[in-house]
């Protein structure tokens, strides 16, 4: 039996672009498998177990290293991009410069995303991950233990939707409480605005003035009125775990009682079932639970708008995960790993970010406002790809131990110890010698 082979899964439709809009649902198509990477089955040798450690070892190794190009160049955009912010001329636009340097960043991504592969098959573009398409919803991810979705997908149950914090003036907006009003406060975390109403000017003035002033200093809010028409602020993210506080000075405009600082009320966490079975909710996303016998770790959004009456929200999922043995006997030996992809059209869509965009080919830099908004994605968005180039780093020191447990299984009793610099020594050798193996073509097969 081969060390490594791939198991190819009967031909499904091909999976959309990102640019393009997910097909309704009659014409759901299930993402097209690119199969398992499946390090032998069934009883192995020790022998054999000990290749399949050494081959996952020089896979995650390659993973790791592309992972460290992405997240240094990440590191130089918010560099370049923070530099710029806190630099630049608020008087005139930002220097196309920076939109064109963080452009040709964000392509650099992509080909190191497209050439990360191992033995033809990627790595770092959903092959060796999870990959779906949602109707209704938004397929966020997959983990090791998610399971490829029945041909109509997994029937997806919102019960309760999510809603945002939100604050709510006391009286209907009129320019003579405009003409009243001192100064109204708003704080979303360490970031605050203390902004005087211009007197004379009209209630839609106002609004837009104090609109551009709390997203150019950072603010996760929008204001707006009620039809009441009474003053609203809520917050940009949906969920429980966002909130604000903020008054108003002299009227009640926004605080009922003026002068007196109050919270936001707070917002609600989606939820719901998917396949019928339970999940919990962190603001618009649904996660499965990692005990579920299907959908474990699956997470979805809510799109925020209302599914047509009589459908029903469906996702379809392809396990693509890599799949191997790390022991010398077939009960509790196989190991899962599923990474998701990390194309830029992907990276933001999976993690909470205080951006208004969804992911980094959504990044723009031709306003204040969007070098604002490009600054919180890419540190979101940096700060995710750093946890999981620790996550594989860990991966390569699990699997270099219980290798070298293997290569010492038939050492003399009594041996001293191996000292952990003569462990570290071993493991480059090992490293160094699975690397010749690959490129004088092992019998591992595309």
């Amino acid at each position: 039996m081969g060390d490594l082979t791939t198991i190819h899964e009967p031909k499904q439709a091909p999976e959309p672009r990102p640019s393009q809009a997910p097909a309704a649902p009659s014409q759901a198509r299930v993402p097209s498998p690119g199969g398992w990477l499946q390090f032998a089955t069934g009883r192995i040798s020790t022998d054999q177990a000990l290749r399949n450690l050494e081959t996952a070892v020089s896979l995650l190794q390659t993973i790791s290293a592309d992972l460290a190009k992405i997240d240094a160049i990440l590191e130089d955009a918010m560099t370049a991009v923070n530099t710029t912010w806190v630099q630049g001329d608020r008087t005139r636009p930002p220097p196309a410069e920076i939109g064109r340097y963080l452009r040709h960043r964000l392509v650099q991504v992509d080909e190191i995303v497209r050439h990360s592969r191992f033995h033809g098959r990627g790595l770092l573009d959903g092959q060796s991950g999870v990959v779906g398409i949602g109707t209704g919803v938004v397929f966020v991810r997959g983990g090791p233990n998610t399971v490829s979705s029945p041909a109509d997908g997994f029937e997806v149950r919102i019960a309760t939707l999510p809603t945002r914090t939100w604050m709510m003036g006391g009286v209907p907006m009129h320019e003579d409480w405009l003409r009243e009003e001192q100064e109204i406060f708003l704080a979303d975390g360490e970031r605050f605005v203390r902004y005087a109403p211009a007197g004379g000017g009209s209630v839609e003035d106002f609004l837009r003035a104090f609109r551009t002033t709390i997203h150019g200093a950072g603010l996760d809010l929008d204001v707006g009125l009620t039809r009441e028409r009474r003053l609203m602020v809520r917050h940009t993210q949906y969920g429980s775990q966002f909130k604000f506080k903020g008054c108003s000075r002299r009227t009640p405009l926004l605080s009922k009682r003026p002068g007196k600082l109050e919270w936001s009320r707070p917002g609600r966490d989606i939820q719901g079932t998917l396949a019928g079975e339970p999940a919990f909710g962190i603001g618009r996303l649904l996660v499965g639970y990692p005990d579920n016998a299907l959908t474990a770790e699956l997470a979805v959004a809510w799109t925020g708008e209302p599914l047509a009456e009589g459908s029903i929200a469906r996702c379809y999922v392809v396990q693509n995960g890599i799949c191997f043995q790390d022991a010398d006997h077939a009960a509790g030996s196989e190991v899962r790993i599923s990474l998701p992809s990390f194309y830029t059209s992907q990276l933001g869509r999976w993690v909470e970010t205080r951006s208004r965009q969804e992911s980094l080919a959504d990044l723009r830099a031709e306003s204040w406002d969007e070098l604002l908004d490009s600054l919180q994605m890419l540190f979101s968005v940096s700060s995710e790809v750093e946890e999981w180039r620790d996550r594989v780093g860990l991966w390569i020191q699990r699997y270099q131990n219980r290798a070298m447990a293997y290569l010492r299984r038939g050492a003399p009793a009594g041996q001293e110890p191996v000292a952990e610099e003569q462990q570290a020594h071993e493991a480059e050798q090992m490293a160094v010698m699975l690397k010749k193996l690959i490129q004088a073509g092992g019998p591992m097969t595309r």
